[in-house]
């Protein structure tokens, strides 16, 4: 009893600090691209946000029941994703929280001798919806931007556009990436509130930083680029949530980038950071399943 104690709080502590780490890291992610084009002030896109986590992880939350686990599979995945968020940040290499989570609970659960009943369903999500993502950005931004260029009225109806898909893709982040986490302490109220206090907590202490830098001087693009790629990282994050499928959104913004990018023959963004990501996203995935693979095998 005692021991089911202590694996109950250390699983708590360490949600705890994921909600706090996945909140503050991916905050630029998902109001970045309004920020950055000078729709929004990053104080209200940090607000606009955060309603948008707690809104989204209380009605959308429970969604993401197809990755509740038992036993001590749930501590080994968070406690893998934690290592490998700090090897990441030490090796300066943009790793994947949400992607080493899931591929961690995946490594877990195949040293049990079985496997998450989705997993083949979320690697094929993984594979194909970015290139949707990033053709179908590509798309919209022409046509809209053929159509744009005839009168610049419409910049105002894209800017109060992309502050509409900050809401929208925060929502649906709430109910995926933070969802996830939920769904690791099996849906209990106290997981709840404890999601959200560290989720407030991360966006104000360090999600805040990245949206500064990209108010004042990072980048700037314009609105139907943040419109464009903040709607489409939307839909795949939504569809992901309504099939109970995990879905780094920062990979989905990246790819829609990309496509925007396209139009513009590749000026507007950084690829050689977009080939760091991927390849940390990777590596996220190949490092979880290996340690929670290992790590449930010594246990």
């Amino acid at each position: 009893m005692l021991n089911m104690v202590y694996t109950l709080v250390i699983d708590y502590i360490l949600a705890f600090s994921l909600s706090f780490l996945v909140s503050g890291n991916n905050l630029s992610a998902n109001a970045g691209a309004a920020v950055g084009s000078r729709s929004i002030d990053y104080k209200y896109a940090l607000l606009i946000a955060l309603l948008g986590y707690i809104l989204g992880l209380w009605l959308q939350g429970t969604y993401m029941r197809a990755n509740v686990v038992s036993g001590n599979v749930a501590l080994v995945a968070m406690a893998v994703t934690i290592v490998i968020f700090i090897i990441g940040e030490g090796m300066r290499v943009p790793m994947s929280l949400t992607g080493s989570l899931y591929a961690s609970l995946v490594g877990a659960t195949l040293a049990l001798g079985h496997i998450m009943s989705n997993a083949v369903f979320v690697l094929s999500y993984w594979l194909s919806l970015p290139i949707i993502v990033m053709m179908l950005s590509y798309i919209l931004y022409k046509s809209l931007g053929a159509f744009s260029r005839m009168s610049f009225r419409y910049v105002g109806a894209y800017r109060a556009l992309s502050i509409i898909t900050v809401f929208l893709l925060s929502f649906s982040f709430g109910a995926n990436n933070l969802g996830l986490l939920w769904a690791l302490l099996s849906f209990s109220y106290r997981g709840l509130l404890l999601i959200i206090v560290g989720s407030v907590l991360g966006v104000l202490l360090i999600g805040w930083r990245t949206l500064y830098k990209l108010s004042t001087s990072l980048f700037t693009i314009g609105p139907l680029t943040s419109f464009t790629v903040q709607l489409f990282s939307f839909v795949a994050m939504e569809t992901g949530t309504i099939y109970s499928v995990p879905m780094p959104v920062t990979v989905t913004t990246s790819f829609g980038l990309v496509g925007v990018g396209a139009a513009h023959r590749f000026r507007i963004i950084n690829l050689r950071y977009f080939n760091e990501l991927i390849l940390g996203f990777i590596t996220s995935i190949i490092i979880g399943l290996v340690f929670g693979y290992i790590l449930i095998k010594i246990i």
